[in-house]
């Protein structure tokens, strides 16, 4: 059974099969991604749009990443339906890193729809901001991701979610980025 983590929401009270039918307001259930998520976690990795920003499925790919015990990787479900891909880490496991200026225990984090038919519906954010919050529930005391800087839809759900540019053009080990943070109280 996969395990849920202490803050993932009880199923939501749209219909199955509505990921389409418009913008979605309930909670969602954020899971541990395992070895079963392997296929889905590439079919999403082969989709224009994630490949466009994560590349090919073979960079980085998701069974590596499953065995790194510095990632923790999750899946986000509505009504049991999978639709994102969320990694987070502790900022000190990769030093140096951009983001070392954030205070101890901090983590970073990535986040791609995979679903296609869920994009543009104002997931990502939901999804940010429920994962983030249950983070700083946990104790954890601030969050930084690291969009590309030609990806303004990523930084405007980021920025949805709570996040404030810290630093707009980086050259990062991992390539260009837009560094953003949002901190335990921080106004949502």
């Amino acid at each position: 059974m996969p395990t849920r983590t202490p803050w993932s929401g009880a199923a939501s009270s749209v219909p199955s099969g509505r990921l389409g039918a418009g913008p979605v307001s309930g909670c969602y259930t954020i899971r541990h991604a395992a070895e079963a998520d392997l296929p889905l976690l590439a079919s999403w990795r082969a989709h224009e749009h994630v490949r466009r920003w994560w590349g090919s499925p073979d960079v980085e790919p998701e069974t590596g990443k499953l065995a790194e015990p510095r990632v923790v990787m999750w899946i986000a479900e509505l009504d049991g339906t999978p639709l994102a891909f969320i990694q987070d880490y502790r900022v000190v496991d990769w030093s140096p890193h951009h983001f070392d200026d954030l205070p101890a225990g901090s983590r970073g984090l990535d986040l791609y729809i995979g679903e296609p038919t869920a994009l543009g519906l104002g997931h990502g954010h939901r999804i940010l901001r429920q994962h983030v919050d249950g983070l700083f529930a946990a104790g954890v005391p601030a969050v930084g991701v690291d969009p590309h800087p030609d990806n303004p839809c990523a930084i405007r759900c980021f920025e949805k979610a709570g996040f404030a540019v810290a630093s707009a053009l980086n050259d990062t080990r991992w390539g260009r980025a837009v560094l953003m943070h949002r901190h335990v109280g921080d106004v949502a």
